[in-house]
């Protein structure tokens, strides 16, 4: 008799252990599959994501404007185009600008537009084209003595592209 509660009392035990184990880690499995599912889609959307600097122009007499065009070549939309990341460097490494988005303040500013030359908002789609407006400060403009520049932009999510341009010819 005694190994008949004996045997009752453990199965009891190892069901309510069984029990409390699902209870505890459940929410546990639960939490790391979201954390698992939004990496993801954060990778597939990095994986997506693909942007080409078509061109740079730099007129010669301006030294403190610069334009560029830039292509969404990925095939996903790219939004947050205001939280790009832009820089001028020159090839000597004597010159690095960070450009900011819209503000004067900076030692460079930059504008994105539309084709029409409209201020570009809301999403960059797939295949269409953009061009960036730089205005650069005086202390910050570019040198003809320097003359070949990189033009580098990176997107919200880490993506880059640079293109090597020439000023003062």
């Amino acid at each position: 008799m005694d190994k008949v509660i004996v045997t009752a009392l453990l199965v009891i035990a190892g069901v309510t252990a069984a029990g409390l184990v699902m209870t505890t880690l459940t929410p546990i499995v639960g939490s790391s599959s979201q954390s698992v599912v939004q990496s993801q889609r954060d990778l597939s959307q990095r994986i997506e994501t693909d942007v080409e600097i078509t061109a740079v122009h730099a007129p010669p007499n301006t030294p403190t404007s610069v334009r560029a065009w830039i292509k969404n070549v990925g095939s996903t939309e790219i939004s947050f185009l205001d939280q790009a990341d832009i820089y001028i460097s020159s090839i000597d490494k004597s010159k690095f600008v960070v450009l900011c988005h819209n503000d004067n303040t900076c030692p460079g500013s930059w504008v994105a537009k539309e084709k029409d030359g409209t201020g570009k908002t809301g999403y960059w789609t797939e295949g269409e084209t953009i061009e960036i407006d730089v205005t650069l400060s005086d202390t910050n403009k570019l040198e003809s003595a320097v003359k070949t520049y990189n033009f580098e932009f990176n997107t919200a999510n880490g993506i880059k592209s640079v293109y090597q341009f020439q000023y003062g010819q």
